[in-house]
């Protein structure tokens, strides 16, 4: 018994060894440790896909189980890169007999009619998801909106500008984005938002130039109306350091958070 426990700890001891002599010259010492089979990959996991199945990922990469934990795996990556849902993928060492792919997918901003409902990236891309299989909590770009010829992508105009300004208000304040039920351009080159009806505020009004301060400013406005128990109709954010209240009743234009 004492003989078969030392076998796997002196190789194991040997393999920490080998780490550290890799270590000191990383040049040399990766092309050492790839030629040595005890650090084998045994064991390869794939971690933050929800738009593409792991087991996509894994046939895109095609790593071989005897590919070493210490190889170069840049082109696996790009490979990987390639793929319409993925926006960049990372393989790491995870261990001494594992393998870990990092993937960081590409982010839906909302759905476009074109004319079925189809999500879309801030860039107008249209992504190649069925809503039927993903949960996608998007608001709706309700104004019209076409494709370029041969191409997956909206044509440049309104519906293009209305994402570029919704996707700087959801880089600014993701939890403000999220209560957006539907949107459109609005003139003169703004955005017009109607949000969740849980919310104190039936629609916003938003400027093409969307900042920290007017996010801070509507947030501020729109709990302060929570906190009075006041419902208000619209929050005009147009006009220069300051959120205009308007009480009243507004007409649905029935857009709605798929």
């Amino acid at each position: 018994m004492k003989g078969q426990s030392a076998l796997p700890r002196a190789a194991f001891l040997v393999g920490l060894l080998i780490v550290g002599a890799g270590a000191v010259c990383s040049v040399w010492g990766r092309q050492l440790l790839t030629r040595i089979s005890f650090f084998d990959a045994r064991r390869i996991e794939v971690i933050g896909t929800r738009l593409v199945a792991p087991d996509s990922v894994m046939i895109m990469a095609a790593i071989g189980r005897a590919r070493s934990v210490w190889e170069d795996f840049t082109p696996e990556e790009r490979r990987l890169s390639i793929h319409p849902l993925i926006e960049e993928a990372r393989v790491l060492r995870s261990g001494l007999h594992s393998l870990r792919i990092v993937v960081r997918e590409v982010e839906p901003l909302a759905f476009v009619g074109i004319p079925e409902l189809r999500p879309v990236r801030g860039d107008g891309t249209v992504l190649p998801i069925d809503p039927s299989s993903v949960s996608l909590d998007l608001p709706v770009l309700t104004t019209p909106a076409e494709l370029e010829e041969n191409s997956v992508r909206l044509r440049d105009g309104p519906a293009r500008q209305a994402l570029q300004i919704f996707a700087k208000l959801r880089a600014l304040d993701p939890g403000l984005a999220a209560i957006v039920s539907d949107f459109e351009l609005a003139e003169p080159e703004g955005l017009t938002a109607n949000l969740d009806p849980s919310q104190p505020a039936r629609r916003v009004t938003l400027p093409r130039a969307i900042d920290e301060m007017l996010v801070r400013r509507l947030r501020a406005t729109l709990a302060d109306l929570r906190s009075r128990g006041v419902d208000a109709a619209v929050l005009e954010a147009r006009y220069a350091d300051q959120v205009v209240v308007k009480i009243g009743r507004i007409q649905s234009r029935g857009g709605n958070r798929l």
